[in-house]
């Protein structure tokens, strides 16, 4: 009987998702390599087939939520969408209904921004980080695009539309994490929405 076939991309991201579930229940820094191998069934030499480094498998783990966040079921359903306004609004309420709706979320962006306080190139110096963070912005810019194309956007906003995804995005961070430090006082989705009717109606011809 012929050894069964390990697809190591696939086993890579198994371990990374371990890791992920690990981190947002104990922070990045007290999440040992063995108690890594011991969740996900394996030796802690295992680990370091695929990782070199805990600073890898953090941004590995970190990388697995983003793809998590913008994955293929949100990409599929925007194309569902074809007017721009629309399809911007549903990207960015999906986003934060995910955000709400699973607490490992907060966890995992509040430990992400306390490795990051104290190594500040563990992320955004490392290519896959920069790259997959690009990709998100991508997916605004090509709504502001289209929009234009489609001239429901204002032309002139297409030579900024790289800047007013980054905005968008340093937005919903910002809305994230005042919502996670005052829930009682305020209504999320509410909050966006209103931010989304402004930022759609200065994107819009009049």
């Amino acid at each position: 009987m012929s050894p069964k076939l390990i697809n190591k991309e696939e086993r890579k991201q198994e371990i990374a998702l371990v890791a992920l579930e690990l981190f947002a229940k104990k922070g990045f820094e007290t999440t040992s390599i063995s108690s890594v191998a011991k969740a996900a069934g394996i030796g802690k030499g295992t680990v370091y087939e695929y990782f070199v480094s805990k600073e890898e498998l953090i941004v590995s783990a970190f990388m697995a939520w983003l793809e998590n966040m913008m994955g293929q079921e949100l990409e599929e359903l925007l194309l569902t969408i074809a007017e721009p306004e629309k399809r911007l609004r549903k990207c960015v309420q999906t986003m934060m209904e995910q955000f709400i709706s699973d607490e490992q979320t907060v966890k995992i962006m509040i430990s992400m921004f306390q490795m990051m306080l104290k190594d500040d190139k563990l992320f955004p110096q490392n290519e896959k980080f920069r790259k997959m963070f690009q990709m998100v912005r991508k997916v605004f810019v090509d709504i502001l695009l289209d929009g234009v194309s489609q001239g429901v956007f204002r032309p002139e906003i297409a030579k900024d539309a790289e800047k007013i995804a980054i905005n968008l995005f340093a937005y919903l961070d910002g809305i994230a994490f005042h919502y996670f430090l005052n829930k009682n006082d305020i209504d999320l989705m509410q909050q966006v929405d209103f931010y989304l009717d402004h930022q759609i109606e200065s994107l819009s011809k009049t």
